[in-house]
């Protein structure tokens, strides 16, 4: 090396996932995210949220790009996921092919059919009774929480209990009273995800 010649920087192995959540408005699909996001903070990791909803909200389309990395995050924009949570066959229909062959795909069965999963390319597809199982705990607005727990099972993306430490503290913040039903939505989510 010659004495005004600097270093290549090293070759880094940054460690980076890229996320697509989406389903209806009203969902909980923003609040995934939000727990995902929050949770790999608390771990030191980088995150960046993008959400996009129609405008009228409740009932419309909603989905969130999330991307988690070790490392500095040069775009938020998720053009090919390596996971999708998907909570309603809309979604299904127009995220499935943004899937990277050999990534993680994670339905709500109860409201989500996909005939041919091995056309997606994925390496792992959890079909989950999301909205039934959330129903059975009752409150069918914990499905979410279902599906959080599954992808983070799945996933290995963050921590169980550091996840279930954000969602309790989301909702404490908010809703006290619906604490108890998330974290066994969120619970029951990992032993099904476990399962399958």
């Amino acid at each position: 090396m010659q004495p005004n010649e600097q270093a290549a920087p090293a070759a880094t192995t940054d460690q980076e996932h890229r996320l697509i959540i989406a389903g209806f408005g009203g969902q909980g699909v923003l609040t995934i995210a939000k727990l995902l996001c929050t949770t790999a903070m608390s771990e030191g990791k980088n995150v960046t949220y993008l959400p996009s909803y129609g405008a009228e909200v409740r009932g419309g389309t909603a989905n969130c790009q999330v991307v988690v990395s070790s490392g500095v995050i040069y775009s938020p924009l998720v053009e090919q996921a390596d996971s999708l949570i998907i909570l309603n066959q809309l979604s299904c229909d127009r995220f499935v092919v943004r899937l990277k062959p050999g990534g993680l795909l994670v339905l709500n069965s109860s409201a989500v059919a996909l005939d041919d999963a091995s056309q997606t390319g994925a390496r792992q597809v959890l079909r989950l009774p999301a909205a039934d199982t959330a129903a059975r705990i009752g409150n069918v607005k914990v499905t979410n929480s279902v599906m959080l727990g599954a992808f983070v099972r799945a996933s290995g993306l963050v921590a169980e209990e550091d996840c279930l430490a954000a969602l309790r503290e989301h909702w404490s913040r908010r809703r006290a009273e619906v604490i108890d039903p998330n974290v066994t939505a969120f619970r029951r989510g990992v032993e099904l995800a476990a399962e399958a």
